[in-house]
């Protein structure tokens, strides 16, 4: 798996861009038009760089919706706890509104306080949009991994949950899935930080990125 310079998409152009040209493409192009202030955002893994998101969210929104944006996206398994937080102590309420936060801050965000995953969150400028039905919106995903069966080299669908603590060979597609010897413990590979963790299966994950359906086009 590559560690830098992991490609993303434009969900508003298809324009195809690192993360760094990502942001600066947004600033440019698509966050300075329309009457609702926002905030543009950054989310990625703590500890893996590979997954990625923009987002811009309402000034006067609050943590609690980015909290359930993050869920739906990347998060949700279990119905566990979640918090922002800065630094290792400092926590913030979940009721706490986007207005409140400058360009140049940066939260760190934990799902699940058992088996964590780890987020921070960089907000990264203000900016306006038009009108939107979601609160937040989803600007840019990274480019899910290329992710091969260990065994064949095919495309892979499944991590094991068992081999990941052991063994660099924990990914599977689905023929060489079925006759793996910890077939309970597998899990669907998803483009997300919290692969493989928990029962995460990405199940509320919507947010793939389709060509025909970009709004510049």
């Amino acid at each position: 798996m590559k560690k830098a310079g992991v490609k993303g998409n434009c969900y508003l152009c298809g324009a195809e861009l690192g993360g760094t040209a990502m942001k600066n493409h947004l600033v440019n192009a698509h966050t300075a038009e329309g009457e609702e202030e926002v905030l543009l955002l950054k989310a990625e893994g703590a500890y893996n760089k590979n997954y990625w998101i923009y987002l811009d969210i309402p000034v006067t929104a609050t943590l609690k919706t980015l909290d359930a944006f993050l869920r739906k996206i990347w998060l949700e398994c279990c119905g566990h706890m979640s918090g922002f937080h800065y630094g290792q102590h400092e926590r913030i309420g979940m009721g706490r509104k986007i207005e409140n936060f400058l360009p140049g801050e940066r939260l760190n965000y934990d799902y699940d306080f058992g088996d964590t995953t780890e987020l921070l969150v960089s907000v990264l400028a203000e900016a306006r949009r038009p009108a939107q039905k979601e609160a937040v919106r989803l600007l840019a995903r990274n480019v899910p991994p290329e992710l091969t069966c260990c065994k064949c080299g095919k495309p892979a669908e499944f991590i094991c949950t068992l081999c990941m603590y052991e063994t660099d060979d924990l990914f599977y597609c689905g023929e060489c899935a079925g006759s793996h010897e910890h077939e309970d413990y597998l899990l669907p590979v998803t483009n997300s930080p919290r692969m493989g963790s928990c029962a995460y299966d990405g199940e509320l994950d919507v947010f793939a990125f389709n060509p025909a359906g970009v709004t510049g086009r």
